[in-house]
């Protein structure tokens, strides 16, 4: 079995929300106003294509005296910080829709169900503070690279089993027209997508530019990151502030988002 790896600190359940399709931010201290019921949980989570074991729930000590006597040593990794990259096509001429990109990497199980291809994109206006990944802020970063060639890379069969494809960043909603673009080619396929957005829903129904983005998005991770409340921060998400929402689209319905 490959090396045992980790990711952020001690999870917690939720209660279930009252509107259906949101699990909101996780319980804790300046969590917001919603109060779930904590408990002390580890997710273990055994990727049967290449023995990586995944354990979240850990501080680094406990989890070095958990599997020392087990496993080799352990690596820390977090959302946006793979252990390994697939090599970027070479850019070519720019044909209809494209997008700034950073990296794609295959085989996540920490940012979104199942095991995920991923794509991160190249740019943030958001810019927030503590970011891990805060090089993919510059917009003129990265490489440009058409839609078509995104698709293919997406689909390489390196990434199989793949259960979907994640979108994060930098910020995606920044490049509207290419994320557009690339999940109308994701959906005709018949992939889950799950995207990440530094903007809150509420902010973003206010974009009417990315408006198609919300409706043609299965799952979306929503809110600034915020160091302060990172830890205990929950499954796929980055800070206790985030918000796992079902169907965006839905709520895309006049006035349906003053419920949030």
């Amino acid at each position: 079995m490959k090396a045992p790896l980790w990711e952020g600190e001690a999870g917690h359940r939720c209660r279930r929300p009252e509107h259906a399709g949101i699990l909101r931010e996780a319980p804790g201290p300046s969590a917001g106003s919603f109060q779930g019921e904590p408990g002390s949980e580890l997710t273990w989570i055994l990727d049967p294509t290449n023995g990586n074991l995944f354990v979240e729930g850990l501080t680094d000590n406990e989890a070095v005296m958990l599997v020392t006597d087990l496993l080799p040593p352990a690596r820390s990794i977090d959302c946006a910080r793979p252990l390994t990259t697939a090599a970027l096509p070479r850019p070519g001429r720019v044909d209809g829709q494209s997008l700034q990109v950073a990296r794609i990497y295959h085989g996540s199980a920490v940012e979104g169900p199942g095991r995920r291809s991923v794509l991160q994109v190249q740019g943030c206006p958001i810019q927030c503070q503590g970011c891990s990944v805060s090089w993919t802020h510059d917009p003129s970063g990265g490489v440009t690279l058409n839609v078509d060639q995104i698709v293919e890379e997406l689909l390489n069969p390196v990434g199989e089993p793949r259960d979907g494809i994640t979108i994060l960043g930098g910020e995606p909603m920044a490049q509207p027209l290419g994320l557009v673009a690339l999940l109308r080619a994701l959906k005709n396929r018949g992939l889950h997508v799950v995207v990440y957005s530094g903007y809150t829903l509420e902010a973003l129904i206010r974009r009417p530019a990315v408006h198609e983005a919300l409706l043609l998005t299965d799952l979306l991770v929503d809110g600034p990151f915020v160091a302060s409340l990172a830890d205990g921060a929950g499954e796929w998400r980055g800070s206790r502030n985030q918000r796992i929402i079902s169907n965006p689209g839905q709520f895309l319905q006049e006035n349906a988002w003053r419920c949030l």
